[in-house]
């Protein structure tokens, strides 16, 4: 300003936008990266999901229904795995299964007096 040679800042021009950072790196969700995974423990995971979601849309857990879950989430996974599934849930208490918490062993043991 004045005899410095600089004049004021147009109060109609928006100020520069600071530059563009990278996104943070997102957080690691296992220990081993996806593409790492032997294909029968993603087959596994592809039917436990399932098997959950069904259940918790109260739907029955079929060969079918895991397979129709399966391909509309666009996963593909070896065919006998969904109707060996299908067989281990059927007559089990799932809800209990599904039911976390309620750990930590048994009552305490009152010190002996002395």
């Amino acid at each position: 300003f004045g005899s410095s040679g600089l004049s004021a800042p147009d109060p109609s021009v928006p100020p520069p936008r600071p530059p563009a950072r990278s996104p943070p790196a997102p957080a690691a969700m296992a220990e081993v990266p996806a593409a790492e995974v032997p294909q029968a423990e993603k087959d596994e995971l592809f039917c436990c999901y399932a098997a959950m979601i069904l259940k918790d849309e109260g739907l029955d857990i079929s060969e079918e229904s895991i397979n129709t879950l399966i391909k509309s989430a666009g996963g593909a996974i070896d065919p006998f795995f969904p109707a060996l599934f299908a067989k281990m849930c059927k007559g089990k208490d799932l809800d209990g299964m599904l039911k976390f918490g309620g750990g930590g062993g048994g009552p305490a043991v009152a010190a002996a007096g002395g």
